[in-house]
């Protein structure tokens, strides 16, 4: 094996340790949410099927488990707050064929479902997501929403309708590849670099206050308050990385912002806003918070602290952020079929 080949393997192995201890402590605490899960009970009965029986059935892990479940997801960042169920069958041995997590956010309870390759999905969505719709009216939930954004094409998308699930709001994307996206902007550095203000300086999230960026976002429709103080947690599901994530500043003044989360070789970016009237000063704020990103994740790969990244997604509203759009255009990106919040009220 390479080196980069050991470094991947290294990483992957120490985000399924911390999935592993972090859904353990899920049975101790919601994690300062502020609804009163009771965890320490399950929610829901683990009955042992008959012997012989290859009917599916819903399961949820106990604590050795967890690391077998959690394979059908491959890279998932969790935090302690999230949930585990998982569909097996038991002839001739015990094997789980799918599994489904979910956490709160807010009154939603945000889930995602994984399956072993050639299981017919429609078999087990409906055990995985009755099950997620129960717990969640158990927590006092108000909504189940699935985590990640679904183009009309996309299976899921057509499961989640028969169930139910309807679209809550629909978003652009643009993808750029992230060898087409460093080669821009090493450019723009090297031709505009210059220009950037000498009292300008980027900040990592990770020692910053999230009301800092909300004061900077202002209204973001793709993101609500309560979803950027969650994101920003340490150790939060699907949370931004807090060492790439960075505010803009003025001196002691912020006014860009620049949030995003990893989700395996993908980096999506959820917010890149600059508060600048000067349109100028502006195209600068949005490359140079790029810049910056490029350049830590460069270091962290250097020392062997993090694997490439392939993909850069920016997210964008239908009529909004066009900066946003412009930029990843700009990068030699394209834009993807629109995608779909598919969402169900309880």
């Amino acid at each position: 094996m390479n080196f980069a080949g050991k470094e991947a393997s290294k990483f992957r192995m120490s985000i399924l340790v911390e999935l592993k201890s972090g859904l353990r402590n899920v049975l101790r605490a919601s994690a300062g949410f502020g609804y009163d899960f009771n965890l320490t009970t399950p929610l829901m009965n683990n009955t042992a099927m008959p012997a012989g029986s290859d009917v599916p059935f819903l399961v949820e892990p106990v604590a050795e488990e967890v690391e077998r479940v959690l394979l059908l997801f491959g890279k998932i960042r969790l935090g302690p707050e999230a949930r585990l169920l998982a569909v097996a069958r038991s002839c001739p041995i015990k094997r789980f064929i799918a599994g489904a997590v979910w956490w709160p956010l807010g009154k939603a309870a945000l889930f995602q479902i994984a399956c072993l390759p050639g299981v017919d999905r429609t078999a087990v969505a409906g055990l995985l997501i009755d099950r997620v719709g129960e717990c969640a009216r158990l927590a006092g939930l108000e909504t189940i929403q699935h985590a990640l954004l679904l183009p009309d094409d996309d299976e899921w998308t057509g499961l989640l309708r028969k169930h139910a699930f309807e679209c809550l709001r629909s978003e652009r994307s643009f993808e750029v590849a992230y060898q087409d996206a460093w080669k821009r902007i090493m450019q723009l550095h090297q031709k505009h670099g210059a220009r950037i203000p000498a009292a300008w300086q980027t900040r990592p999230i990770r020692n910053l206050s999230p009301e800092t960026a909300l004061a900077v976002i202002g209204s973001h429709r793709l993101l609500t308050p309560a979803e950027v103080r969650t994101f920003w947690r340490k150790n939060s599901a699907g949370g931004f990385t807090l060492d790439l994530s960075c505010l803009l500043f003025d001196g002691d003044r912020p006014f860009g912002a620049f949030l995003a989360r990893r989700m395996g070789d993908v980096y999506y970016v959820d917010v890149q806003v600059v508060q600048e009237k000067n349109p100028i000063l502006r195209s600068l704020g949005d490359w140079f918070m790029m810049y910056r990103m490029l350049i830590l994740h460069d270091e962290a790969l250097r020392a062997g602290r993090d694997v490439p990244i392939r993909w850069l997604k920016f997210r964008s509203g239908e009529v909004e952020h066009r900066q946003t759009a412009n930029l990843a255009l700009r990068m030699g990106g394209r834009e993807l079929p629109p995608c779909r919040v598919m969402a169900k009220t309880l």
